[in-house]
């Protein structure tokens, strides 16, 4: 099973966050996870351009680090998000990644969805996330 662990505490491993998300790892009897520490990693926001429906249909135009991270989240089995909550919300740069997620999603919207789901470029039916 792929385990990846978003984190996004600014004291990385040695975050209380790390120390919480590892106690959850071992008390789902997971021993191995892959983590990317968004603190490290260079991941500018979203322009907002929607070039990834477009133009270049499943990829980014901005070139940093989502584009070896998507990869890994289209992969994993299970996807940790581990981060401190500042001010009622996710820290800006974890924001900067989740809108990056745009291109694992198609353009169309799902039929007699009232919330406007538009549904994944990719089969993540065996997904699951903490």
């Amino acid at each position: 099973m792929k385990i990846l662990i978003i984190n996004r505490s600014p004291s990385g491993e040695r975050s209380n966050t790390m120390v919480l998300t590892r106690a959850f790892l071992e008390g789902a009897g997971w021993s191995e996870a892959e983590i990317i520490h968004v603190a490290e990693a260079n991941v500018g926001g979203c322009s907002g351009c929607f070039s990834c429906w477009a133009v270049t249909p499943g990829q980014c135009v901005i070139q940093d680090d989502m584009d070896s991270i998507l990869p890994k989240l289209i992969a994993a089995d299970a996807i940790i998000w581990s981060f401190p909550l500042y001010y009622y919300s996710v820290p800006g740069q974890l924001k900067n990644l989740i809108d990056r997620q745009l291109p694992l999603n198609l353009p169309e919207m799902t039929e007699g969805s009232q919330s406007g789901d538009h549904p994944s470029r990719y089969d993540l039916s065996h997904q699951r996330t903490c």
